[in-house]
């Protein structure tokens, strides 16, 4: 796509209020600009609401569900920063979305190498399969073949999420909660559902830690990690970091190129700045960065007094640094 396209798609630019360079470069064909606007909106995880694609798509539930299958059809990572749509309107949580990705390249039989480097690391982060377990699955996976009952892929994939290390400054927020999940929860669980639903979003670390994880694993709740203009970052020496793919798709090279960027002094929006990328890119990817333990958020993120007792011998990526 021509970058001089992209640029005005991302400003918002309507058909009628385009320069006439940019018209010609689309064949002067309004049909094709506004192909080109779903494409982008689409490829860069855009939210409907407050951008150009609403002007060009009417059906909002539509456009999220195409949104998703291009998203999973292409391996890219869960669009966390899209989670109020994704949970509580589509039911899917990002265990369900990587799970459903999983079992797609395990019935093409395709190699974990196929998996973008950001992706691969949060499928291990979520169902704890990295490429031992990966290749340990497809062996599984192609023995049972030979027998009259054999496994599907799906039934060999985990049913629930591994245990994930969750920082204190994330929000916890409300999936989309039946009257019967609410009878299957604990006492303690409800009430934290409750304050939830009375007086909005919770810091996760006001919250009982167990509850937390506990919600979090039934999808009940989804966790956000926030980012403002102001943030700073540091990134500790990689442990965890799966190293599969030296070329990826758009996304996955936005992603690198922001995340070789960052220093310690430099804020989010200093970095969108000097990248000449949208802030709202760089504050996804950002925070995309801390929840697999990538980088770490610097300053007052969240103070002892504030920490429910729980979290005190809770495992955490940056506890209170």
């Amino acid at each position: 796509m021509n970058t001089d396209v992209e640029f005005h798609i991302r400003q918002n630019y309507p058909w009628n209020k385009l320069p006439a360079n940019v018209k010609q470069s689309v064949g002067n064909s309004q049909r094709e600009y506004e192909k080109h606007v779903q494409l982008y909106s689409i490829r860069n995880q855009l939210r409907f609401r407050n951008n150009l694609v609403r002007h060009v798509r009417k059906d909002e539930r539509k456009y999220y569900e195409e949104l998703l299958k291009y998203s999973r059809d292409h391996l890219m990572l869960y669009p966390y920063h899209l989670s109020d749509i994704m949970v509580k309107g589509l039911r899917i949580t990002p265990f369900s979305y990587y799970i459903s990705i999983m079992e797609d390249i395990m019935n093409v039989e395709k190699s974990y190498d196929s998996l973008p480097n950001f992706t691969a690391a949060d499928c291990l982060r979520l169902l704890g399969i990295g490429r031992n377990q990966y290749i340990d699955l497809m062996n599984q996976c192609r023995s049972s073949k030979k027998f009259f009952r054999r496994k599907t892929a799906r039934d060999l994939l985990p049913s629930k999420p591994v245990e994930i290390s969750v920082e204190p400054w994330w929000v916890a927020q409300t999936g989309y909660i039946t009257e019967d999940d609410i009878r299957i929860c604990s006492v303690v669980e409800r009430k934290a559902i409750d304050k939830m639903i009375d007086s909005g979003p919770q810091l996760a670390g006001s919250m009982e830690y167990n509850v937390v994880l506990s919600l979090y694993n039934r999808g009940f709740i989804y966790l956000d990690v926030p980012i403002s203009d102001d943030s700073c970052m540091s990134v500790p020496p990689l442990e965890g970091f799966v190293m599969n793919r030296v070329q990826g798709d758009y996304f996955e090279t936005l992603l690198y190129k922001i995340f070789v960027s960052i220093d310690e002094q430099t804020n989010v929006s200093e970095l969108a700045n000097v990248l000449e990328i949208d802030l709202g890119l760089v504050k996804n990817a950002v925070s995309m960065y801390c929840r697999l333990g990538f980088a770490l958020k610097k300053g007052g993120s969240f103070s002892s007094e504030q920490l429910h007792p729980t979290w005190k011998t809770a495992p955490s990526v940056n506890r209170l640094k």
